[in-house]
């Protein structure tokens, strides 16, 4: 079976062992299972669904591809984009710093459309803390869209941002919001030039565009120009070199001047303003592909270190969180290291094998990883918990609750002390 599904949809750019298993109940409570890819090129995250069965009970055998959002690359040798073209424009938006949505419409037996589901890239259906922030945004626009038959087989990917789904950038102009970063209709990625008069036609929200990089027909050179209706950077814009010879160098430019943004905006704001940029261009092999771009002083940080800093690590274990937050205590249940193999792979592109296994780098991963638990559990003191552990465990002793206390809440380990002390008092009583 898997491997019919890498040569009917993956084009044999998958292979069986990329393809894990899943089954998950959907918001409005159907149950669906399939296949979902590993892989992280085109078709990461993206998925066949094999059953359905809905709530009414109704259960059926069923075959749906779903396109998720590709991997997003730096530029190297692999992953370029096409610039020997007689004219080139590359339009550089914006990189949310959010969690990357993909909502897709789930079909009945007959094609009809059941339910319309937003995904993340691991999960067939997004977590329950990221299907909260989901419902209170104006969903009106892709409700309209997958309402039209012509578009139950395609995708549409979302920056699910704001204030409210903070990572590292602060969004203070949204609490939460969504914003159309790519979208696969007619079994093809739509080019810039698409999504923007999709998001015309349908009215979905796309992000700011900073740059532009551009080379016409009868130039030789490549040049950087500025949005000028990007109001929230139009007054810490900086002047760029007039041209560059190839795409590369005008690409490393646009790193300097986004290393320069935020140096000027933390001047007057203490806090950075941008990420990085995304270029949704064409591959130097044809097809579409998403570049990133990030300031250089982070690109260049990332490089010189032993380990890898602290706020790194934080923004792939946010990610994780997005992914498993519901699931997070039965995944540890069942592999307490689960969450450290999910890091360091999301952690390959931007660092180096030895940077990854420095001891230092898994003393943070685990630390960050117990402190970011802990904020998403409500707030409880130690002291009630231990009152709790004791009233629920009343033969129990002092090192027996303790043991029930480490697995109860992993994430205050440190704690740990502090609780034996509290038993002690309570027990002897």
């Amino acid at each position: 079976m898997k491997e019919k599904f890498c040569e009917k949809y993956f084009n044999n750019t998958v292979k069986p062992k990329h393809l894990r298993e899943f089954e998950a109940k959907t918001p409005n409570g159907n149950l669906i299972k399939g296949y979902i890819s590993r892989k992280p090129n085109r078709y990461l995250g993206s998925m066949i669904i094999t059953h359905i069965t809905e709530k009414n009970g109704e259960s059926y055998q069923t075959e749906q591809f779903i396109q998720s959002f590709p991997k997003i690359h730096y530029w190297d040798k692999r992953h370029k984009l096409k610039e020997d073209e007689g004219q080139i424009i590359y339009h550089c938006q914006e990189k949310l710093d959010g969690t990357c949505l993909i909502i897709y419409s789930l079909n009945d037996k007959n094609g009809n459309s059941i339910e319309i589901i937003p995904k993340s890239r691991s999960q067939a259906v997004a977590d329950n803390r990221i299907l909260d922030m989901y419902r209170l945004i104006d969903k009106k626009a892709i409700e309209e869209f997958f309402t039209n038959p012509i578009h139950f087989n395609d995708t549409l990917m979302f920056e699910l941002y704001g204030i409210l789904n903070r990572h590292d950038i602060a969004h203070m102009d949204a609490y939460i919001d969504i914003a159309l970063i790519g979208a696969y209709i007619g079994e093809t990625f739509l080019d810039h030039i698409s999504i923007l008069n999709c998001s015309d036609l349908d009215n979905f929200k796309i992000p700011d565009t900073v740059f532009s990089i551009e080379k016409h027909s009868n130039e030789n050179s490549f040049s950087i120009r500025w949005n000028d209706d990007n109001i929230k950077l139009k007054n810490y814009k900086i002047d760029s070199e007039s041209t560059f010879p190839t795409l590369f160098d005008a690409i490393q430019e646009i790193k300097s001047l986004l290393e320069k943004v935020n140096q000027e905006y933390f001047k007057h704001n203490e806090r950075r303003v941008i990420e990085g940029i995304v270029i949704n261009g064409e591959h130097f092999l044809n097809g579409q592909m998403y570049l990133k771009v990030k300031p250089r002083d982070l690109e260049e940080k990332a490089r010189k270190l032993d380990s890898v800093p602290r706020r790194f690590v934080l923004k792939e274990i946010q990610k994780y969180f997005d992914e498993f937050g519901s699931n997070v205590e039965r995944l540890y249940e069942n592999d307490d290291t689960h969450y450290i193999k999910y890091v360091k792979r999301q952690l390959r592109e931007e660092f180096s094998y030895e940077q990854i296994e420095n001891p230092r780098t898994l003393r943070r991963i685990r630390n960050t990883f117990m402190d970011v638990w802990d904020s998403q559990i409500p707030p409880k003191s130690i002291q009630n918990i231990c009152d709790e552990l004791v009233h629920e465990n009343p033969e129990s002793s002092v090192t027996e609750l303790m043991k029930i206390f480490a697995r109860t809440y992993p994430s205050k380990k440190r704690q740990s002390s502090y609780a034996f002390n509290i038993f002690s008092k309570i027990m002897s009583r």
